[in-house]
């Protein structure tokens, strides 16, 4: 019996924990492809959010229908915080026959207003670390657009609560 192919959306506010989970689980899965807005984002000259979201967004249309071509596994913390976007990006894996699994990471605010702090704090110590958003006004801002957007029906793992190990293994066993 063949196995169904997975697409993983990991969805939260800024500082939920979602690159942190999905680096984890890449080191223990084969045929597993890491779409991701943030590196995507980052291949732009003078990247600017206004300026390059469109095309970041049709780039990862176009890599998802590549993805889903070449029968790889995807987990993406890209899929968007709008609705409408993530709903769009799903179309591709499922036309493929995939099955698509939400996953909701959360956590109280001031946890993770402390953790974009420290995200802030370290980025502007190290020049080779590159960080797009510096403002707290914008970090509440995609925070409150998360809430209003996310899935409610969607898998929710509380990273203020549990560990990042014992998060990745409950997302590992979805697959």
């Amino acid at each position: 019996m063949l196995a169904i192919m997975k697409f993983v959306s990991l969805n939260g506010s800024s500082s939920s924990g979602k690159s942190t989970i999905i680096k984890n689980i890449l080191g223990q899965r084969d045929r597993l492809f890491y779409l991701s807005y943030d590196a995507t984002k980052w291949q732009f000259s003078r990247y600017s959010p206004d300026e390059h979201i469109e095309d970041i967004h049709k780039l990862m249309l176009s890599m998802t229908e590549t993805l889903c071509d070449m029968k790889y596994d995807i987990i993406s913390d890209s899929a968007g915080l709008h609705r409408e976007r993530r709903e769009k990006l799903f179309d591709i894996p499922r036309a493929h026959g995939y099955e698509i699994i939400e996953i909701n990471l959360e956590a109280d605010y001031e946890v993770l207003a402390q953790r974009f702090d420290e995200r802030v704090t370290k980025a502007l110590a190290s020049p080779e670390r590159r960080i797009s958003n510096l403002s707290k006004e914008r970090f509440k801002e995609i925070h409150d657009i998360y809430q209003k957007e996310k899935n409610p029906s969607a898998i929710t793992f509380r990273t203020d609560k549990q560990s990042i190990e014992e998060i990745s293994e409950s997302i590992m066993k979805l697959f």
